[in-house]
């Protein structure tokens, strides 16, 4: 018996915008910039971007990744990623003489200079984020001493402060906005006077997929 052609359609939804965001596309830029300019090897702290395409294209045109600049070779250069370092992690790279090239996601700076403004102050900043990220990392070294960090909006319910009324949150930039949200009404249930940041720290980019998935989910 012959067998009958598979006829079912599948649907295919796209979703717009996608692919990496313009601080990951720069940081990219900077690392291929720098191969061309210097030659390998160039160093890339942690990988440049979640993909394993670009990361290994890189690493073929002379990109070594390395978790940690201790694994760079004195007097090399290195490029931080988009996701930022603490400032222990500039100092470390200063100590073994490394010529740094920084491609950090000017966002990301953003979040970084509002936490030391918030320390100046004395506040203590909530940072909204996922615990061992790079990103989170980065951000909570610019203030350990006065950082906690909320992983979820369940940890929202159980975390204290020294003074519920002086009380600042700041948020990775690649969060669900949806999740982030949530966990801003369950600190403020707790700390009614907790203080917003200037403007929102969530990527637009990051904003702008979010909603082009919610959109294609619709249609579905």
């Amino acid at each position: 018996m012959d067998h009958m052609p598979d006829t079912t359609a599948t649907r295919v939804l796209l979703a717009a915008p996608r692919g990496y965001c313009a601080g990951v596309d720069r940081a990219v830029i900077a690392v291929e910039k720098a191969l061309e300019l210097h030659g390998a090897p160039i160093y890339v702290r942690k990988e440049i971007v979640h993909n394993k395409y670009v990361v290994e294209t890189l690493s073929e045109r002379g990109a070594i990744f390395v978790n940690e600049t201790d694994e760079v070779p004195e007097g090399a250069r290195v490029v931080f990623s988009a996701h930022g370092v603490s400032p222990a992690v500039r100092e470390g790279a200063a100590e073994r003489n490394l010529l740094t090239i920084d491609a950090t996601c000017p966002l990301v700076t953003k979040v970084h200079k509002e936490a030391v403004r918030f320390a100046k102050s004395e506040q203590t900043i909530l940072l909204i984020g996922h615990e061992g990220h790079e990103e989170v990392e980065g951000t909570a070294g610019e203030a350990p001493e006065h950082t906690i960090i909320v992983n979820s909006p369940e940890e929202a319910d159980t975390i204290e402060v020294p003074d519920p009324d002086n009380v600042v949150w700041l948020s990775q930039t690649t969060l669900s906005v949806d999740e982030t949200m949530e966990t801003v009404r369950r600190l403020r249930e707790r700390f009614p006077n907790l203080q917003n940041p200037p403007s929102d720290d969530i990527c637009y980019a990051t904003q702008n997929r979010q909603v082009a998935v919610k959109k294609a989910r619709s249609r579905m």
